[in-house]
């Protein structure tokens, strides 16, 4: 089979082969700034109308607001998933329990859980209700469509929350 009809995972095994035998002979060997550090000061994709604000944010050391809402949206998306995860655990673990209790303990524990899960629901409901609101903001300020953030599904979040904990 010739170097043209070969399959692709065939060409990336020829390629690596060139890069191999040229590094070999030491073609890599004096090329212009071999053994410097690369300098990554500038992003060369960055719009040339940007490129002086960004600089100017970078060495103040403080990134575009809607980047530093970024990570205060992640943040907030993974602490109410752990919120969720730990009240599940914690249900699990004491319907466990359930079964070594008596008949009222039983039904005073199941009420309590119940109580528990609707406070963590209501608790949830109304951090990720703020936390959509934070994204729809972020969505506007973007300056791509490709970075926007998917808004939180609280109602699919809760029953799913309420099926694990059964």
């Amino acid at each position: 089979m010739s170097d043209e009809t070969q399959p692709r995972r065939d060409w990336e095994s020829a390629i690596e082969r060139q890069i191999r035998e040229a590094m070999e002979r030491g073609e890599f060997d004096h090329l212009p700034g071999a053994g410097k550090p690369l300098n990554l000061d500038e992003n060369p994709y960055t719009p040339e109308d940007w490129r002086l604000a960004f600089k100017v944010l970078k060495d103040a050391g403080v990134a575009p607001a809607w980047i530093e809402q970024s990570k205060e949206i992640r943040a907030e998306l993974r602490a109410l998933a752990t919120l969720l995860e730990q009240q599940t655990l914690w249900q699990r673990e004491r319907i466990v329990k359930l079964q070594a209790l008596s008949p009222d303990q039983m039904i005073a524990e199941r009420e309590h859980l119940v109580e528990a899960r609707a406070r963590t629901c209501r608790a949830y409901r109304q951090r990720a209700t703020a936390l959509n609101q934070m994204i729809d903001t972020f969505n506007l300020r973007v300056p791509s469509a490709h970075l926007q953030l998917p808004r939180v599904r609280i109602e699919e979040e809760l029953q799913r929350f309420q099926d694990a904990c059964r």
